[in-house]
């Protein structure tokens, strides 16, 4: 009997609701955010490191895109959470949104109606969360925060080029990377090290093996089975469901606005799928013709 298969979609979800448990955990957590997203990045790859295999990634120009993109939307998300609100730093990951619908409507030049209206309901439901927190907000924080989109896009679309035969693999190389690239670039955010507690300790292997170690390796198991548009609009969920995490075990409840942000971003998300799924019931009718 063979096993039942996830969707490409159902797999994006999942790293979603995977790196939703960022924000519960991190609140726990009084260390230096530079060393939490260098730490995690340690704990990841050595929790994914089994399953480098070098032989069966794909060395390309495509690899260096992912693995800068990778470490430079942590380390940009990380920088603007530190210099703007958390609205704002983590809403501007999902701008993601326009630069792909603009890459492919420049390489198909095709204009998608049904896809776009969607698009902007999203956007406009991400703009309203991201008002939220404009109170804390600086210039460079929220430019900081804007580039996240562009890193997080490259991610996205160099994700089916580079990730070959091993995208398990290439996750674990992507955390080496960062990793290295922290501490070599801050190694003085290692000073905290003989200050870390046992539940210090707990969270960070929570956050390394779970959030970013199983978060990132579902996405980009997902997006090897969908497009890089509809992998971006399901991770979307990562915002909606971290602060109802938040809220439950943490009793910090969502502003009104963050809440109008979240229905229309769920409305913009239900009708990016039905669109979907008529595009392909009309696929599915001309192939039968």
């Amino acid at each position: 009997m063979s096993k039942p298969k996830l969707s490409g979609g159902m797999l994006v979800f999942l790293g979603a609701l995977f790196w939703s448990l960022n924000s519960p955990l991190v609140k726990f957590l009084s260390l230096d955010s530079v060393f939490i997203c260098g730490l995690r990045s340690v704990i990841a790859a050595i929790t994914l490191l089994p399953f480098l295999r070098p032989k069966k990634l794909k060395f390309s120009p495509w690899m260096l895109v992912y693995l800068v993109s990778y470490a430079a939307l942590c380390l940009s998300v990380i920088f603007s959470l530190k210099l703007t609100s958390a609205p704002i730093a983590v809403g501007m990951q999902y701008t993601s949104l326009v630069w792909i619908f603009i890459i492919e409507l420049i390489a198909t030049r095709v204009f998608n109606k049904r896809q776009f209206i969607p698009i902007l309901i999203i956007l406009a439901g991400t703009v309203i969360f991201m008002c939220s927190g404009t109170d804390s907000s600086s210039s460079l924080g929220n430019a900081v925060a804007l580039s996240e989109g562009i890193f997080f896009t490259l991610m996205t679309i160099s994700i089916k080029k580079a990730a070959g035969d091993n995208p398990v693999g290439l996750v674990a190389l992507a955390n080496v990377f960062t990793a290295l690239v922290v501490f070599l670039v801050f190694p003085s955010s290692l000073s905290v090290i003989p200050e870390m507690t046992v539940t210090d300790w707990v969270i960070m292997i929570i956050l390394g093996s779970v959030q970013v170690g199983g978060g990132y390796t579902l996405y980009t198991m997902g997006t090897q089975k969908t497009t890089p548009q509809k992998a971006s609009i399901i991770s979307l969920w990562e915002v909606i469901l971290g602060p109802v995490w938040v809220a439950l075990f943490l009793g910090e409840y969502p502003s009104v606005t963050v809440i109008i942000g979240f229905v229309i971003i769920l409305v913009g998300i239900v009708l990016h799928s039905l669109a979907d799924t008529k595009k392909s019931a009309e696929l599915k009718e001309k192939s039968n013709i």
